[in-house]
């Protein structure tokens, strides 16, 4: 080879960063059938990094305002530290890791151009932009408000006086350093190289990731040793361009970063599994990208292929459920994409040995860039979900459930029992398939919530009364009746909850047919919701009430409160507990039945406490609404008349409002004052 075509030593290197060497497979003579790529996409994976990013961005502002003595106060233990340290070690050290940080990038940008990968490139220089801009728009309207005090200290001797002998900074005795005031003069080259960094991110493996870290952290350590700056300020920066650099991928999104048909082949002749033909494999496989395979000695497979993408995507739904719901068996996710896999593997291989009738697991092998594949014995037929209707017969049902009464008599929940993911074969035995998301060991709550997904899922082909006695027969009628509770949208797969929403009611003549063959009464549904979308208003709006009372409380003066004349307090609360009587008497006159007094004045006494939490008075009229039914009122004379004792409510508000102005006189500003326009916001 000749020096022209030797690759250069800048290209090598950075080869490395994109791709790791790995050991390569001839899998020229495998016939690969499968879609041209897809287009720009937004991939999970930058969803989750940017939701993780947000929240040290958040906690960075946070530590920034309410920490900042303390922030202050690890610069002079810092400066401390360092004292015993030569100054020629602490500045090479420091001109070291800045001479790094400058090439890493520049290097970064020379390979992006000399591969012609101009998108990425103008993606990550874009990220890197905007996010100087965001750290200057974040100091100047954020944290500048928060300025900590000046603590003092003595300079460190790194750094050189301001009548310092050049010829110290030939023999690296101290560095002449520039006035710095602001984190963006401290911070905006470490922001700019983050900001890159995560624009490329996706693209690095492993290795390359953790040593990008590596600077990331090393180069803000040494901003902080080198101007004197609080580490909290590079938290809040490296948190604000991190974020920067993955919102830039999913504004303008990348191409598809699953694995090729080739790669898949690679994978699997390293695991050991040469193949012969591999087609993308067009059936539902939540989690997973599936293929089908013919190995070079004539087995079929069932192949699927597991990215960064599906765990992103799988980590997020878990967030989701455990912030949302409550008690549905959600365990934390595996620590990585393997771990995953191989949990996935010992479940399959489990339930295998227990007697269940599963695909056989063949391989498992890793696949560039950084996917998973999985290979099983492929079963030729079809998945509930796309069977005809009258194939789902008593015994093939029945057969289902003993499949299930095999699992839960040895404690493993399957947690995704939708009609997909249950197999009929060519000679009418069903398979249960695809244990990514099970659990060993498995918990009460997560062994009915796989009877009433199942039972629910076969309800919406097979009808309610069919459904409900095969399952009965199958896995007993206690085991039935217990998972009742769970037969509610929140307990259940997003398919199955699609299926649900085309019969409207079928969840609740599930429930009627199980009352009925089991002999139970009526079903009581689980609480799930652990947060619920009315309690996030509510705390939002008990926050902010709390941010603008808490200033008012602070100028309050007590003490004239502790002077006041205490005799008039009997007759306030007797004027208070008069309206009271009055809102009863206005509800009692709007209706045409009889209601009692006494329950109408403590309805109003109720409804008021409600208000002060709920929307514009929503809770109060609910309260009164719900009042008059219970007491034989029917709903539609009930809110005709408290929309009548609404609206003659107002009409006396403003008349006595008109009074008091018209008595008042030119005299009304001496007693009247309007708020503020932040107690009107």
């Amino acid at each position: 080879m000749s020096s022209s075509e030797r690759p250069s030593l800048l290209a090598t290197i950075l080869h490395f960063m994109i791709a790791p060497p790995t050991t390569t497979f001839d899998v020229s003579g495998v016939a690969i059938e499968e879609p041209p790529e897809r287009g720009v996409e937004r991939h999970p994976s930058d969803l989750l990094r940017l939701v993780i990013s947000l929240g040290f961005t958040f906690i960075g502002l946070l530590l920034a305002s309410v920490l900042d003595d303390v922030s202050e106060a690890i610069v002079i233990e810092l400066i401390a530290a360092f004292d015993n340290v030569p100054n020629p070690i602490v500045v090479g050290f420091i001109l070291f890791v800045g001479l790094m940080a400058a090439l890493i990038p520049i290097m970064a940008v020379g390979y992006f151009i000399r591969m012609k990968q101009w998108r990425r490139l103008m993606i990550a220089v874009a990220a890197a932009a905007v996010a100087l801009v965001t750290l200057w728009g974040v100091e100047t309207f954020l944290v500048e408000r928060f300025s900590p005090p000046d603590l003092p200290y003595t300079p460190p001797g790194w750094l050189c006086p301001a009548d310092a002998d050049p010829a110290d900074f030939s023999t690296f005795d101290c560095l002449p350093v520039a006035s710095i005031d602001t984190p963006l003069e401290r911070y905006g080259y470490t922001v700019a190289i983050t900001a890159f960094f995560a624009a490329i991110y996706p693209y690095l493996n492993r290795r390359w990731k953790r040593f990008g870290w590596l600077v990331l952290f090393i180069a803000a350590a040494t901003r902080l040793v080198e101007f004197l700056s609080p580490p909290i300020d590079a938290f809040l920066a490296i948190g604000i361009a991190f974020s920067i650099g993955t919102a830039a991928l999913l504004v303008f999104g990348e191409p598809d970063r699953r694995p090729r048909g080739k790669r898949v082949a690679e994978g699997l002749a390293r695991a050991g599994v040469p193949l012969a033909t591999l087609r993308r494999a067009s059936v539902d496989a939540r989690g997973s990208v599936p293929w089908f395979a013919t190995s070079s000695n004539g087995d079929e497979l069932f192949v699927k292929v597991l990215t960064p993408e599906e765990r992103a995507a799988d980590i997020l739904f878990r967030w989701y459920r455990v912030l949302r719901l409550k008690g549905v068996g959600d365990d934390r996710p595996a620590v990585s994409l393997k771990r995953t896999v191989e949990r996935e593997a010992v479940a399959s291989l489990k339930a295998s040995s227990d007697g269940v009738r599963t695909p056989r697991l063949v391989a498992l092998a890793e696949v560039a860039p950084s996917s998973m594949v999985m290979a099983y014995e492929r079963i030729r037929g079809d998945s509930l979900d796309s069977v005809d209707a009258d194939d789902l017969t008593d015994d093939v049902l029945q057969k289902v459930w003993g499949l299930v009464e095999e699992l839960r008599s040895h404690r493993t929940a399957h947690r995704d029992l939708r009609l997909a993911n249950v197999f009929l074969a060519d000679d009418g035995e069903p398979w249960l398939i695809d244990f990514g998301f099970s659990e060993l060991a498995a918990t009460d709550g997560q062994l009915r919530s796989d009877v009433a997904e199942l039972l629910t899922s076969t309800a919406t082909v097979v009808g309610p009364e069919r459904a409900v006695s095969n399952a009965i027969a199958g896995v007993g009628a206690d085991v039935v009746a217990d998972a009742s509770s769970r037969i509610q949208p929140l307990a259940l797969s997003g398919a199955t909850r699609d299926a649900l929403k085309k019969q409207k009611g079928l969840a609740e003549d599930i429930r009627s047919e199980i009352t009925e063959q089991t002999g139970i009464e009526a079903v009581e549904l689980e609480n799930l919701e652990r947060v619920k979308t009315r309690t996030i208003l509510m705390v939002l709006g008990f926050a902010a009430a709390m941010y603008f009372l808490i200033p008012q409380l602070t100028q309050t003066d007590f003490g004239a409160v502790l002077d006041a004349n205490w005799a008039w307090l009997p007759a306030i609360l007797i004027a208070s507990f008069i309206t009271y009587i009055g809102a009863a008497l206005s509800i009692m006159g709007s209706v045409p039945d009889r209601i009692p007094l006494f329950p109408a004045v403590l309805t109003q006494l109720a409804g008021s406490f409600i208000n002060r939490i709920t929307p514009v008075k929503v809770g109060g009229m609910a309260t009164n609404v719900r009042f008059l039914q219970k007491n034989g009122v029917d709903l539609t004379s009930a809110v005709a008349g408290l929309g009548v004792s609404s609206v003659s409510t107002f009409a006396v508000h403003i008349s006595l409002l008109l009074m008091t102005v018209f008595f008042l006189g030119r005299n009304a500003s001496a007693f009247i004052s309007l708020p503020s326009g932040t107690a009107v916001l």
